[in-house]
């Protein structure tokens, strides 16, 4: 294990940036709870599924930045203690990270949810040159909230393989982090394709002014429920980690190293594809258009 003061992994040291990073979760669940005030004077079916995600995301934010916290203020001693709590730390960091991905996204979508219906509710009827102002207006929601997805994707990945690098005492085999890599990219390119078509076909909706545009609600109950399921599992975990045999951080034990795999990366990445699959559309496919016509 490393010998340093600030328990580094690959020139990363997670303690170090845990103060930052705590503040920046707080920062952003101090902006949900004022965007939450807000969006209580709308009734529409939009404002609804916006104050889940947006509320589901405030709850992880806030325990995340306790999280951070908790690990800012770990201090490796210079006894064989070190490696365990060096251990716990990383752990907890690799939590917290996931924790940190999966709100930032619950954000990023709510938001595209907004510019949606923003852009849903304004678009007007005559000018074509205004019609694909608000088109650009709804298709970047869409694209906020995968350019979110993909960048935490991406940051979790990373984690994940600096926490083993650290639990290890070495860089993990090229299989394992190639399986890792290849995961994210996976998760990646499908959260691409689900934009994608959601947000052509919200884009196809808005210029055909010849027929209301109609929001579709699709997969907010998964995400709420999976933000609302990793808040408390992940939290619960990070903070009960010094009851656990240390030897299980340690040399490390499979199990329970693939346990807050699921938590840290599976979980925030599921999280973060039903937010891609809800981005703001309409239910007009080739079915309905058929069966649409006289």
């Amino acid at each position: 294990m490393n010998p340093d003061n600030f328990c580094t992994s690959d020139q990363w040291s997670m303690i170090t940036s845990a103060p930052s990073t705590s503040q920046l979760a707080g920062v952003l669940g101090g902006f949900l709870i004022t965007a939450i005030a807000l969006l209580f004077d709308r009734g529409s079916r939009e404002g609804v599924h916006t104050l889940a995600l947006f509320s589901s995301a405030v709850l992880i934010l806030m325990l995340d930045s306790f999280l951070f916290s908790l690990i800012s203020g770990t201090q490796p001693p210079d006894n064989a203690d070190r490696q365990g709590i060096c251990a716990i730390a990383w752990t907890q960091g690799d939590l917290a990270t996931g924790m940190l991905a999966a709100g930032t996204t619950g954000l990023f979508g709510g938001l595209g949810w907004m510019l949606a219906s923003h852009a849903v509710n304004k678009v007007p009827s005559e000018d074509p040159a205004d019609i694909r102002a608000y088109c650009f207006l709804a298709d970047l929601g869409g694209w906020l909230t995968f350019g979110s997805a993909m960048a935490t994707t991406l940051i979790m990945s990373e984690t994940s393989i600096d926490y083993l690098h650290f639990v290890l005492g070495h860089r993990p085999a090229l299989w394992l982090t190639g399986a890792i890599v290849g995961f994210s990219a996976a998760v990646i390119l499908l959260d691409f394709a689900l934009v994608y078509i959601r947000t052509k076909t919200l884009n196809r909706s808005l210029a055909n002014t010849a027929e209301p545009t109609r929001l579709a609600l699709r997969s907010i109950k998964v995400a709420t429920v999976g933000t609302l399921f990793l808040a408390v599992a992940a939290s619960w975990l990070a903070v009960s980690l010094a009851r656990f045999p240390i030897g299980w951080l340690t040399t490390p034990n499979r199990g329970f190293v693939g346990f807050v795999f699921v938590l840290a990366l599976l979980v925030p990445t599921i999280v973060s594809t039903a937010i891609c699959y809800s981005v703001a559309s309409t239910d007009d496919g080739p079915a309905r258009r058929f069966a649409r016509r006289p």
